[in-house]
């Protein structure tokens, strides 16, 4: 009778085989860590934004502090822009968008938002001019008071056409919904209630890179090292803006010979004779052939 046996070595190969390729197929951690995530009554979130709730790396989002979510059970999530709080009412990835809301003033003043390379604004706002301290007179929907350095002043509103207030401390421009703005113009509303009107913004720094890493079954995120720059974390490694399309993979080549499994053997033959194994493998589109 034919007899069947593997070798300590074949053993030994065999067990290496398992161990690496077990460990192969573990997605690299920075891609399982930046999985999208639901915050507040918002859901499905990713880059460019982030929150240090819930155990989530900065890199997952864009680096600036202006893409941070402060998240809230069963409320819309908070941004924080120019030292001041906005929910964040709506998201739209596919044009970027962002509609915001200024949470409750509670009696503070109103600051203007710093737009920078982060943000920029849409024909759905409109920048209206405050006066700090006015001592012309204006209509009484023109005019509020608010809280600034911890004393009580007023702030002012005109019209492009009317004369400009004289007197003044300080002016301010202050983003506002454009229709809230038509509303203002029109007498309708108070400067208070216009500066509660939701407007949009669209953020920038969700671009072709990124959307070339998501084709590529990668997800977006920002270099470790260096927040700033973008990286596409890939299940295999972190990359520069997209993954392989042929992801690392790892595969027994079409010939595996352990010993007597390539061809029968008997007592005579087998000492001599124990077959062949090829393993072949690829990484970033390069195949490896080792001949054992």
């Amino acid at each position: 009778m034919d007899a069947y046996f593997l070798s300590p070595s074949s053993f030994s190969i065999l067990f290496l085989l398992t161990i690496f390729q077990l460990s192969y197929a573990r997605d690299d951690f920075h891609f399982t860590s930046c999985a999208p995530f639901d915050c507040g009554n918002l859901v499905n979130i990713s880059y460019p934004f982030w929150t240090d709730q819930y155990n989530r790396p900065s890199y997952c989002g864009y680096g600036d502090e202006g893409y941070k979510l402060k998240c809230r059970q069963s409320q819309p999530p908070v941004l924080t822009l120019s030292s001041q709080e906005f929910y964040v009412l709506h998201l739209n990835r596919s044009y970027g968008l962002l509609t915001i809301k200024r949470v409750e003033l509670n009696n503070t003043c109103p600051q203007p938002i710093l737009i920078n390379y982060a943000f920029n604004y849409t024909e759905t706002a409109e920048n209206i001019t405050l006066f700090y301290d006015c001592r012309s007179r204006g209509g009484p929907n023109h005019r509020f008071s608010c809280r600034k350095g911890g004393k009580e002043t007023s702030l002012m509103f005109f019209k492009e056409d009317e004369n400009e207030c004289t007197g003044y401390s300080e002016e301010v421009e202050i983003p506002i919904g454009k229709k809230a703005f038509d509303y203002l113009i029109g007498g309708i509303s108070t400067v208070n209630e216009s500066l509660l009107v939701p407007f949009d913004i669209k953020y920038l720094a969700y671009d072709g890179y990124c959307k070339q890493c998501e084709d590529s079954g990668g997800r977006c995120g920002s270099n470790q090292n260096e927040t700033s720059t973008f990286a596409c974390y890939c299940r295999d490694n972190p990359h520069s803006t997209e993954c392989n399309r042929g992801r690392s993979s790892f595969n027994l080549g079409k010939k595996l010979a352990l010993g007597p499994f390539g061809d029968h053997c008997n007592s005579s033959n087998c000492p001599s004779k124990h077959g062949s194994l090829s393993i072949s493998f690829c990484t970033n589109y390069n195949i490896h052939t080792l001949d054992i």
